[in-house]
Order: C-alpha cells, then sequence, then structure tokens
C-alpha cells in the first residue's frame, strides 16, 4: 500500500461525516458475503476496510439478503454506498462510481448432464435464469432483447432453478457461481462460454458525496496491484454456505484454525496494528500541520508560517529585509473565467518568481499572504542596494505574457519593502509586515515600481484613519454645515438659484473639503455624506420655499462613485419626495468622471432622475474627458464651464476661444450654460458678449451659511448694484 495525502478539504469533509453506512450482499463471494457469526466479510469488505483505516473513516455496515434491497435501501437514502456495485442503469442516475478495483468474467452455465451451449443465439426465445438487481440482469436486458430472463432474489435460488431444469441455463458472474458450486458439490453445473462483457467490482456512492469518490479513488489507485490480486484470489478459493452438517462442519473446522492462527500470532499483529497506528497518526498530524502553514493553491508558505519565521528571526536579531508584491490583474481574471483558471493563473504566477528568486537568491524565502498579495523575506539582507536588486528581480519575473489554457494575459507588479537593522530598532513582526504593506499601497497609489518605507507614510496612513474616524463621526452628529452661493442671471442680473457646497468646521478649526472628500472616497463614506447633503437640501428647500424666488434652482453636487454606482437617483427620488419639494426646483450637478466610469449604467439613472423632473448639470466642463458623441445623448439641462477657463480669461485668446466653442456645443445640444469662477466686471461682460446665460463666482457673491444667505437673499429684494454689463 502507498501512502497518499488527505487534503485539507477532505479532512474537513472527514470531519463532518465520520461515519458511512455500507450496504452488503448476504451471498457474493468472493466480492461480499455474510459468515456465521453475522460479519461482513470478502474481497471488497477488506478493500474498503483497508481503505477506511487510512482515513479513520468508520463504516457502519448494512446486511441485505439480495442485491436489489441492497439498490432500493440506497436509492431511499438508509444507506450511503454499495460495498461492491457494477454500472447499472438503476443506480447511475443518482450514485456516483469509484475506479475498478477488479473485474471477472461474465459467463453462462447450463447442467452438466446436457450438450454444452456455444453462443446466446442459441437461447433465442428460451429463458434463462439472472439475479435481480445484478449486472447480468442489465446486460441481458441491453444486449440480448430475445432471450427471456426469469428473475430470482438470490444466485442460490437461480443455481437451482438451472439444477432442477426450471431453465435452461444461468447467466451471472464466473468467479461468483464458482463459490457456490463449492460449496454445494451435488449441484453439477458447468461453464458453457464467457461474453465480451466482464463484471467490473467498483463502489457506488450517493452523488452528493463526491469528496469521498476522490478519497477513494485516491486510494485504489495507490494500492499495489500484486496485493490486490492476491486478496482476491484469496477469497476466490472460499465456498458459499449451502446450510448443509457438511459444510457446517467445514465452517467450523476453518474457524477453529483460523482461531488458533489468530491466537498464536495475536501479540505480533497487535504490536503491529499499534506501529501502524502510531505511523497513520503522525502522518495524518504532519499533512494538518503542513496544511495550516501552506496555502492549498500555490503550495507556498502562508501568513502563519511566515509571521512565526519572522518572529523567531526577530527574536534571534537576525538582520533582513522584507518584501511585498502584488498580482494586481487576480481579480479580472477570477470574476471574467472563474474560479479554476484563476487559482491556475495565481499559482502559475507565484511559481515563475519563485523559481526566479531560487536562481538569484536561494535564501530568500517566497510566501503567499492573502488575496492578491506575496511576501519575499530575506535573512542576513538589509542593505538598500542589495534589497532593490533582489526588488528588481522580482518586477523583472512578474512582467511579461503568463500563457494559460485559453488565456494570455500581460502581467505587472509593484514591490514595497521594509529592512530591519538589530543595532537602530526593536520591531515586531506584525509592525515590520505592515511597514511593508504601506509601502506597497504608496508603490501602487504612486504608481512606482518600487518603494522602500519611509515613516512619514505610516505617518500620512495615521492621519488619513484619524480623518476617517471624525468624518464618520461628524456624519453622525450632525456637524457638517451647508453654504449657499448663488447663482445669476447676466441678463437680468437677478438671481436664479444657488449651490450647495459642503463644509466642516472642528474646533481646530475648518478643513477643507480638498482634504476630507478623497478620504471619503477611499473608505466608501462619500455615499453617507453625498445622503447628508441632499436631505439637507432638501429640508432647506421645505422650510424656505414660500421666500424662495420664482424659478429659483438649488444645484445639489453628486460624487462619481455614487452616480456610476445607481445611487444618486434613489437619494434624490426618495428625500424629495419625503420632504415634498417639487424636483424642478433640483439641479443636480455631476461631473464628467461619473458619466465616464460606467456610461451605459450612468445614462440609465441620469435618464431616470430627469425623467422623474430634475435639472442636470454637467459639472467642471472641459477639465474632463467627456465623448461629444457620448454627451448628446445625456438628458442634460445645463453645462458647467470650470473656473479654469476664466482666470485668463480677459487676456488670454485660447480661454476665450475655448470658452466661445463650449458655449457653441452647449447651444448645439439645446444646453444652457453657466460660467463658473467670475471674480471682475471686465470677466462676467466678455462671458456675456460670448453667449453664457448664467454665472456665479465672488464677483457676485461668496459662498454663504445658511442664516446669512437666507438673510441676504431671500427676506429683502435683491439686487446687484457692482453688476454692470456693457456689451458691444
Amino acid at each position: 500500500m502507498n501512502a497518499y495525502i488527505v487534503n485539507a478539504s477532505e479532512y474537513q469533509w472527514l470531519e463532518d461525516n465520520p461515519e458511512i453506512k455500507v450496504a452488503v450482499v448476504a451471498d457474493r463471494l468472493p466480492l461480499e458475503y455474510v459468515d456465521h457469526t453475522g460479519t461482513p466479510a470478502g474481497y471488497a469488505i477488506d478493500t474498503l476496510n483497508s481503505l477506511a483505516f487510512q482515513t479513520r473513516l468508520k463504516l457502519e455496515y448494512h446486511i441485505f439478503s439480495s442485491v436489489s434491497e441492497a439498490i432500493l435501501a440506497l436509492q431511499h437514502g438508509q444507506v450511503d454506498m454499495l460495498s461492491s456495485a457494477s454500472t447499472h442503469r438503476r443506480l447511475s442516475p443518482f450514485v456516483s462510481y469509484t475506479v475498478p478495483s477488479w473485474q471477472q468474467p461474465l459467463a453462462l452455465f447450463n447442467p452438466l448432464q446436457q450438450a454444452r451451449l456455444r453462443n446466446m443465439q442459441q437461447l433465442t426465445g428460451k429463458s434463462i435464469a439472472v439475479v435481480a438487481g445484478s449486472s447480468a440482469q442489465e446486460v441481458l436486458l441491453e444486449n440480448y432483447p430475445e432471450v427471456e430472463p426469469l428473475i430470482y432474489a438470490s444466485l442460490a435460488d437461480a443455481i437451482r432453478s438451472v439444477v432442477e431444469q426450471q431453465t435452461i441455463a444461468l447467466l451471472a458472474g464466473s468467479d461468483e457461481v464458482a463459490a457456490h458450486l463449492r460449496g454445494m458439490p451435488r449441484w453439477h453445473l458447468q461453464q458453457s462460454f464467457i461474453l465480451d462483457e466482464s463484471l467490473q467490482h467498483q463502489f457506488a456512492i450517493r452523488d452528493d458525496w463526491k469528496p469521498l469518490v476522490a478519497l477513494l479513488n485516491r486510494g485504489l489507485l495507490s494500492m499495489d496491484e500484486a496485493q490486490l490480486a492476491q486478496s482476491y484470489q484469496r477469497w476466490q478459493a472460499y465456498s458459499a454456505q449451502s446450510g448443509d452438517a457438511t459444510s457446517i462442519s467445514y465452517w467450523w473446522f476453518v474457524g477453529l484454525l483460523m482461531a488458533l492462527f489468530v491466537v498464536s500470532i495475536s501479540v505480533i499483529l497487535l504490536r503491529q496494528k499499534f506501529v501502524k497506528a502510531n505511523l497513520k497518526s503522525t502522518q495524518l498530524r504532519e499533512q494538518l500541520e503542513y496544511w495550516k502553514n501552506h496555502d492549498e493553491v500555490t503550495g507556498l508558505p502562508n501568513r502563519r508560517h511566515v509571521t512565526r519565521l519572522l518572529t523567531s528571526w526577530l527574536d534571534d536579531a537576525v538582520p533582513l529585509s522584507v518584501l511585498m508584491f502584488d498580482f494586481p490583474r487576480q481579480n479580472e481574471v477570477f470574476e471574467n473565467f472563474g474560479q479554476r483558471l484563476g487559482e491556475v493563473t495565481k499559482e502559475a504566477y507565484a511559481k515563475r518568481v519563485q523559481k526566479s528568486l531560487r536562481k538569484h537568491y536561494p535564501e530568500a524565502q517566497l510566501a503567499y499572504w492573502y488575496h492578491h498579495y506575496f511576501v519575499v523575506v530575506v535573512p542576513n539582507v538589509n542593505k538598500d542596494k542589495e534589497v532593490i536588486e533582489i526588488a528588481k528581480q522580482i518586477v523583472q519575473s512578474c512582467r511579461g505574457w503568463l500563457r494559460l489554457e485559453q488565456l494570455q494575459l500581460l502581467t505587472r507588479c509593484h514591490v514595497g519593502y521594509c529592512s530591519y537593522h538589530p543595532r537602530r530598532e526593536a520591531l515586531h513582526s506584525d509592525t515590520l509586515l505592515a511597514n511593508t504593506f504601506t509601502a506597497l499601497n504608496h508603490a501602487v497609489k504612486t504608481g512606482v515600481s518600487i518603494c522602500r518605507y519611509r515613516p512619514d507614510l505610516s505617518q500620512a496612513g495615521l492621519v488619513k484613519l484619524t480623518l476617517e474616524s471624525k468624518l464618520r463621526k461628524a456624519i453622525g452628529n450632525n456637524e457638517l454645515d451647508l453654504f449657499f452661493q448663488p447663482q445669476f442671471c447676466l441678463k437680468t442680473n437677478k438671481m436664479i438659484g444657488a449651490e450647495v457646497l459642503l463644509r466642516w468646521f472642528t474646533p481646530e478649526g475648518a478643513i477643507s473639503p480638498d482634504e476630507f472628500v478623497p478620504v471619503a472616497e477611499e473608505t466608501g463614506l462619500v455615499l453617507q455624506l453625498d445622503k447628508w447633503v441632499f436631505q439637507n437640501a432638501m429640508r432647506f428647500m421645505a422650510r424656505f420655499s414660500s421666500q424662495l424666488p420664482e424659478g429659483f434652482k438649488l444645484s445639489v453636487n453628486f460624487s462619481a462613485t455614487t452616480v456610476s454606482l445607481g445611487h444618486a437617483e434613489k437619494i434624490a427620488i426618495n428625500y424629495a419626495s419625503q420632504w415634498q419639494v417639487n424636483p424642478q426646483r433640483i439641479c443636480i450637478e455631476i461631473t464628467e468622471s461619473a458619466m465616464m466610469e460606467q456610461p451605459t449604467e450612468a445614462k440609465a439613472s441620469i435618464q431616470r432622475m430627469r425623467d422623474a423632473g430634475f435639472g442636470i448639470a454637467i459639472d467642471d466642463f472641459g477639465t474632463g474627458y467627456s465623448s461629444m458623441a457620448y454627451l448628446k445623448h445625456l438628458p442634460v439641462t445645463i453645462l458647467k464651464i470650470d473656473r479654469a477657463f476664466v482666470s485668463g480669461l480677459e487676456e488670454n485668446l485660447s480661454d476665450q476661444h475655448i470658452v466661445k466653442a463650449m458655449v457653441m456645443i452647449a447651444r448645439s445640444m439645446k444646453y444652457q450654460v453657466l460660467i463658473e469662477g467670475i471674480e471682475t466686471q471686465a470677466q462676467a461682460n466678455l462671458a456675456s458678449v460670448m453667449g453664457c446665460e448664467q454665472a456665479q463666482g465672488y464677483f457676485f457673491a461668496r459662498p454663504l451659511p445658511q442664516n446669512d444667505f437666507v438673510k441676504n437673499y431671500l427676506t429683502k429684494p435683491q439686487s446687484k448694484e457692482n453688476l454692470r454689463l456693457v456689451v458691444n
């Protein structure tokens, strides 16, 4: 018997299913039978017991008098498997078969006193005996429909029918019939001929227990063929019980001899049993320990192992360096090609790096970290120049085409590293690994191939975490503020709306949106932020609806993430309905990037908001990468020209031409135009001359807190004395 390994998933399955119910037929020597003590025995039982011993599987045998009863019990879920089975139409729909371990000829038998039959054609229209539920019955029904089968519950009954000339012949396995004939010498049958079909021994297992099938298959394939043959021949020599006094005395004699033999060598067998049990237990513990410390897909040491290794080296003050690199396309492969090819790709990627490291840096230890990250630990190396050379080798080995089956993947990686100097510092393994991960993240964000850890990188991460925590608390405690910047019509000089702007004031001072908005986008808080802004904007509109000028529209911004994921329309429609605000008085501002991230989804979401009555404005127009062919199909009402084109509007002809072009595009698509960042009278005049209809900026009004906005613009007639448009 060759050793074979139980993998981690199979071991877990064995833990969950420790006991298997096995069906045994009482009179099927040499495959299986039940002796006078009621104990199952035979070639199939020996083989199954041997496999169960290796896996510590507990078998519970259930005895049946016929094959049909055993099959019926398996169909009804009373047992989990058959110890002997051939391919059978009643079994195939709901069982899985193991690989065959032995086969016996399928033969035809007829009475000795009659002429020997030569072929099945001689039996056309005649009746022959078969055992119910046996493979011989299946062969007869499928290949010889012209022969009429007479069905018997057991092989003994079928043989008796031929001996008593109730049937002409018997079709069954030659070894099974021979075993019965040896037990009943008065039954005189002869073997006429052997059919081309043979009966294969295999285990039939309920179809939902595929792990057991795989486990038994590996066990059968690992068995020595000579031992299997020896076992089968030993049981082939046994005779089936007939019930005669002669047979009973024979079995008593055989039992006595066997008992004496067992007693004489019991000490040796017991000792061997304990030795084998200890050996198997040791092997199983070693297997479990291996899988605890190694990744199942790549076979590399895992996070647990590398952490213990690092801890040991750090305790011994061994100078070392830790490098971490990524497989950035792993998610893409898993999502598009499935788990199997994803795991194969990850394994090939890891092997390519491992081969390169073994060739150039044999002392380096490659390990799988988690997700799509790998770690390399190099002892006795902590100089930047040497570590950078190792990092370059990793980058070089990761770069290039990875060809597997139908997949051709261009791969790349980033590397972050951190070194340990025993004389300078004392580090914990978790800290060293965290620093390395920080360096890798910085490499990914900045786009560099290799990044060394610096303390300021951790400081930046700490600042971001602190800011995230404060922002989360500020949203929950309603500690943010809305500011309003009025928007004016360049023709009438009247306020026609306002843009909502988010501000955050803390006891330590104001925090700019340029600081906290990126943090919100990275940490997933941006959705909560958008909800807070829109809800409070609707609260403002509901509270001051009676004081708002006719035609007043409030502009509210949504982040690109909220729009592209389809959350913007839900927020807008739900909160407008909740506060009973007319959607026609709300303009939703969307950046170009929000529309281009998921064009199809964004277009559908924007269209639904437009159908609900909301105005749609493209914010910061001209600074992104919008496709004109795509924009013409969007339900946009306003284009907002970014302030970047306004600062040089008076002197820079290029800016003037760009603004004119954007105005022409907007008019051709029947959009209104609002220009941002107007700070002087001259800029306002030029914007009006070039066709801009609306404007906002410091020249008209700065963003104001809600109370100041209400006081200045909603409780008294509007006026703008500084605005004097001169149109030539």
